[in-house]
């Protein structure tokens, strides 16, 4: 279904507020607690990733254990953001994001305090929830107020955030863990960033993002979905790593519940006025290329951080300060590649080439990563992991850009939404199933980028498909300008 389609559902009712661009100014006012918020929600999800086997070995799991820690926060911020992306279409944009930075800390909170695994597991939910409304709102607020052929101006902004939040936490978890403070402490570290954020906030002028009234959030849909999607997931991990066989009673019966709410989350979603995932994007062909490729982005970023992290610890015998630094050549590859492809895009006005370069790269990467075993040298890793991180970081914000150039302004938070909920929600449902496949000592690591390569290279012949449409030079849908 076309852009200008989908205007005319009842989901578009009439936008409160104007096509008319801000002034650089206020944009740099609005960007900076935007991106003070942005910086808290990226170091509280990545920070912890060197510190997953010791927190596994005090509260045990083993490599489900593991995974689990990345999926909880990684479901509950999918199956969050359509909700989000909704609601920053509906509210207050500056008071949806306080709201979301309180429940992050929340949950940061518990999850330091956590004396099992299943109470950690609760606080990584709340901050995967905490997280989906950081970004959500941030990507809708932007989508909104800067038209896309300007969004490069200030992608550099965003590239110094993702390059200190996300290059700098893996060695501060690292360090965090080694020292007297212990795991706990990764937990912690976004409390005084998130105060940071939130005083920012109070100072900002309100950012306008398209409002619709008449709109209600589809709760129905949303606890259908979020319940099937997890019992999915928890059959995958009690056969895979639990033991059970794929024929028995308690997997049988998690596959058949799961997948019959799932099922019928998508038959309310097709009924709601509101649906918190708009099925009908999904006859857009640039919104279906970008979820398949940003389901390989996402998957690929988090199964290289926390696969490789227990690799160089449990296989290669490093500690967990270096295993930090071991992964530091992903997150620094993924900030330049986005910083530099959107300063080209808002030169030249190209886009797609970027997204191929990405894709192409990635697949690379991970063949590389493909051959990794407990000889392999560490220069080869290293790179490998370089070219994973710079592929990624031209595809991650760059798909969402292709989509809100695609979709009328007014729906901008929820085709926004729609993207990072299958990227996240990928990565949550690829995870446990890479770790069912990886021998109980972690010396398969190969045959998982295996699997990635594979799920690369279908993103590249994805992003190929993607109509190459001129990028809007205004907040208007119907001006652009060629390219």
């Amino acid at each position: 279904m076309s852009a200008h389609t989908s205007s005319t559902s009842p989901r578009s009712a009439t936008p409160e507020r104007s096509t008319h661009p801000l002034h650089h100014r206020d944009i740099l006012r609005v960007l900076f607690a935007l991106l003070a918020a942005v910086f808290t929600a990226l170091l509280s999800g990545t920070v912890a990733f060197p510190a997953l086997p010791t927190i596994t070995s005090e509260l045990g799991g083993g490599t489900a254990g593991l995974t689990w820690v990345v999926t909880m926060s990684l479901l509950a911020n999918a199956t969050s953001t359509p909700i989000w992306g909704t609601l920053a279409d509906l509210r207050d944009p500056k008071a949806l994001i306080e709201v979301a930075l309180l429940i992050l800390v929340s949950g940061s909170v518990v999850a330091a305090c956590a004396p099992t695994l299943g109470v950690l597991f609760v606080g990584r939910a709340l901050q995967g929830v905490g997280m989906g409304g950081v970004v959500t709102i941030t990507v809708a607020v932007l989508g909104a107020i800067i038209p896309p052929r300007e969004q490069g101006r200030y992608s550099g902004y965003v590239g110094v955030v993702i390059a200190v939040s996300m290059a700098g936490s893996p060695l501060l978890g690292g360090i965090l863990v080694d020292s007297p403070l212990g795991w706990r402490a990764c937990f912690l570290v976004c409390a005084p960033p998130a105060a940071l954020a939130l005083l920012a906030l109070r100072h900002t002028p309100q950012p306008v993002a398209g409002r619709r009234s008449k709109v209600r959030i589809d709760w129905l849909g949303a606890a259908l979905l979020t319940t099937g999607v997890t019992l999915l997931l928890v059959c995958v991990t009690v056969t895979g790593r639990g033991g059970q066989s794929w024929v028995s009673w308690t997997s049988t019966g998690y596959l058949v519940v799961g997948a019959s709410l799932v099922a019928a989350a998508f038959v309310v979603e097709r009924r709601a006025q509101s649906p918190v995932l708009p099925l009908d994007l999904l006859g857009e062909r640039t919104v279906v290329c970008t979820t398949v490729a940003s389901v390989s982005a996402g998957l690929g970023f988090y199964a290289t951080q926390s696969f490789l992290a227990a690799f160089f610890q449990g296989v290669r015998g490093q500690s967990a300060t270096a295993a930090g630094v071991l992964l530091t050549p992903m997150v620094v590859g993924l900030a330049l590649s986005s910083v530099v492809s959107g300063r080209l895009i808002t030169r030249f006005g190209r886009w797609k080439v970027f997204l191929v370069a990405g894709a192409l790269l990635q697949v690379v990467g991970c063949s590389a990563l493909a051959y990794v075993d407990p000889t392999s040298k560490l220069w080869i890793i290293e790179l490998a992991v370089l070219l994973c991180g710079l592929g990624v970081g031209m595809l991650l914000q760059n798909l969402v850009l292709a989509v809100q150039n695609t979709v009328d302004p007014v729906r901008i938070g929820a085709a926004g939404g729609a993207v990072l909920y299958f990227r996240s929600i990928g990565a949550a449902v690829g995870l446990p199933v890479l770790a069912a496949a990886l021998p109980a000592h972690n010396d398969g690591t190969g045959r998982v980028f295996l699997a990635l390569a594979a799920l690369a290279l279908v993103s590249l012949g994805a992003v190929a498909l993607i109509p190459n449409r001129p990028l809007r030079t205004s907040l208007d849908p119907g001006r652009s300008e060629p390219t």
